[in-house]
């Protein structure tokens, strides 16, 4: 194992509506330092975050952050804009309010428009949803409308735990998971890149990645030949 196996999963998101533009760009030296996979700024800060992120960091942005407020059309105007602004990673929030209406073609099919404005621009999609509120009929029509609109990976914002393990499974291979996994300890998420689960969002990821870091260091100490051996 080595460091990138962990830290090239990791989404550092600068998305606090309270950030200032000067932590915004801490963040973004942050995750560079980190060498984390990329850095999800608000769509506000990208044409800042453009001039501070260097390759391989990649820039990602969201859609607006209420869940279901928007409209296709004006979701479709935000993907453009961001991708216009140097965002090569996208997370749109799936329609809650439609989902939870039954709605799912209208999902759906703003599934499909969002990921074939994606990948006009060169960008990635990440469908993002609070799987929290949603029961297992509802998580299982979603899982089934993104491999069906052909999008590749759901990011759940909120979650309950037996939920895991139904989404990877429902997805598998098509789409992956990306969970946020602020709070958990390095076992609990080395836990859950075991089980399947792609990638970690996080909004601090010190905790996490110093953990990883001497994780690894003790590892590599414990491989060592003792002074005993070595005599």
């Amino acid at each position: 194992m080595d460091y990138q196996d962990l830290a090239a999963l990791v989404d550092y998101h600068l998305s606090s509506p309270l950030m200032t533009e000067e932590q915004v760009h801490e963040g973004c030296m942050r995750g560079q330092a980190y060498e984390v996979r990329s850095v999800v700024v608000r769509p506000c800060d990208l044409d800042l975050a453009k001039e501070w992120v260097v390759a391989p960091l990649r820039l990602a942005s969201r859609t607006s952050a209420a869940p279901g407020d928007s409209t296709t059309a004006v979701k479709q105007f935000e993907v453009r804009d961001m991708l216009r602004r140097g965002a090569v990673d996208v997370e749109a929030k799936v329609s809650l309010p439609k989902l939870m209406s039954r709605q799912f073609q209208y999902v759906e099919i703003e599934l499909m428009q969002l990921l074939k404005t994606c990948e006009e621009g060169g960008a990635t999609l990440t469908a993002s949803v609070d799987a929290s509120v949603l029961d297992d009929e509802r998580l299982l029509i979603l899982c089934k409308m993104a491999k069906r609109s052909g999008v590749t990976m759901l990011s759940a914002s909120e979650y309950r735990a037996d939920q895991v393990e139904k989404i990877i499974a429902k997805c598998a291979p098509f789409v992956t998971l990306k969970l946020m996994i602020d709070g958990k300890s390095l076992d609990e998420v080395l836990a859950l890149k075991q089980m399947g689960v792609a990638r970690f969002g996080v909004r601090h990821p010190a905790p996490l990645l110093d953990a990883w870091k001497l994780h690894l260091q003790a590892l590599k100490d414990a491989e060592k030949p003792s002074d005993a051996v070595l005599s």
